[in-house]
């Protein structure tokens, strides 16, 4: 371009596209002009205020704020051009009292662009749930550390003792049974090792999704798991599922999801020759639903009332290791933020209804 070409750039970016897309360039933020009205807000805040983008532009920042006088307290933060965060209450459309922390400052102090004020906001009620969380796993780890090295230390010190009879020993007459002793514990705490290995790594995605379901797909999985794992010609196995492909569910996680809670039933205790699994799959309403029925697997009581927690505990799998693949499969929906239950209709008759959201393919990560 030559100095007299005209400056076309205003014409092809104006500063109202900007001021639009300023959310999404400086995140969890509001967009207020001198005035403290509200131009655009971020998403996620948002979702938390239960507000869209329309109800709100415009309107004074003391809508959000209820009777305290916001607009005041933040002109009076900005004399420097610029403020650390502040506690502050925001209202949601709901009438709940959100607690927030905001910080600002002119968005003409680092562009070009004057007359509007950046606010970040950030929800606190949030941070201090994912805070009591945080404290609430951090618990059951310690819990179940404890517990796994205590439940790992008996076979080894059953083997250490062994070895040391190895050692004193007088003659070779108990050689042959302290050798298969060894090996009984070391299978034990190899077991041991291997289901807390695999439950630590079933929600682990080796490729990048898809998130592409193709029915067909699934229904030849499965049977393969049983072909592996169950003697066929005593399973009836039935799958019913849409035609179409689903977009918008990974289907990495949906593949282990599936998997494990067949292989939770299959290694069920049989209460008749004849058993039967079926697997029926529908889309309602932006959900992908998932009923799993089983019929002529037992399940003692200790395990029902383990499976009913909403949250299992790492530990159960030490208790139960029938139930490390149920276990598996609850944390694999957890990461696709899925809902599972487990009903028990009699002692060897259940069903396990499963909702994963179906997302919203604008908005999934192109790479």
């Amino acid at each position: 371009m030559s100095i007299s070409d005209p400056d076309i750039s205003s014409r092809l970016i104006s500063q109202e596209s900007i001021r639009e897309k300023l959310p999404t360039i400086f995140l969890d933020s509001m967009v207020v002009d001198l005035n403290f009205n509200i131009v655009v807000i971020s998403q996620n805040v948002l979702d938390f205020l239960e507000f869209t983008n329309e109800e709100l532009r415009l309107k004074p920042i003391n809508y959000v704020a209820g009777e305290e006088d916001l607009a005041m307290v933040l002109k009076r933060a900005l004399s420097s051009g610029f403020f650390e965060e502040q506690q502050v209450g925001f209202y949601t459309k709901g009438n709940r009292r959100v607690s927030v922390g905001i910080s600002g400052f002119y968005l003409g102090l680092i562009s070009d662009i004057n007359g509007h004020i950046i606010l970040k906001v950030r929800n606190l009620d949030e941070v201090q749930l994912i805070n009591q969380q945080l404290q609430q796993k951090k618990a059951e780890l310690d819990k179940f550390i404890y517990r796994a090295a205590h439940d790992l230390r008996g076979p080894l010190a059953t083997m250490q003792g062994l070895l040391n009879l190895l050692k004193i020993r007088e003659d070779d007459t108990e050689l042959d049974r302290i050798i298969q002793l060894l090996d009984a514990h070391a299978h034990k705490l190899d077991e041991r090792l291997y289901h807390m290995v695999y439950l630590a790594q079933s929600d682990e995605e080796d490729n990048t999704p898809c998130n592409s379901i193709n029915f067909n797909q699934f229904e030849t999985l499965l049977r393969k798991v049983i072909e592996q794992n169950a003697f066929i010609d005593f399973l009836e196995f039935h799958f019913s599922a849409p035609r179409e492909n689903l977009m918008g569910v990974n289907e990495i996680l949906l593949k282990s999801l599936l998997s494990n809670v067949l292989l939770y039933l299959l290694s069920l205790p049989k209460s008749k020759l004849n058993n039967q699994i079926f697997f029926r799959l529908n889309v309602e309403e932006g959900q992908l639903i998932i009923t799993i029925g089983a019929h002529g697997f037992e399940v003692e009581d200790a395990m029902r009332k383990a499976m009913r927690q909403e949250e299992f505990l790492y530990t159960d799998m030490i208790h139960y290791p029938r139930l490390l693949n149920f276990f598996a499969a609850q944390k694999v929906a957890w990461k696709m933020n899925a809902r599972m239950t487990v009903h028990f209709l009699t002692p060897e008759k259940q069903r396990i209804t499963i909702s994963i959201p179906v997302k919203d393919m604008q908005q999934l990560p192109l790479f």
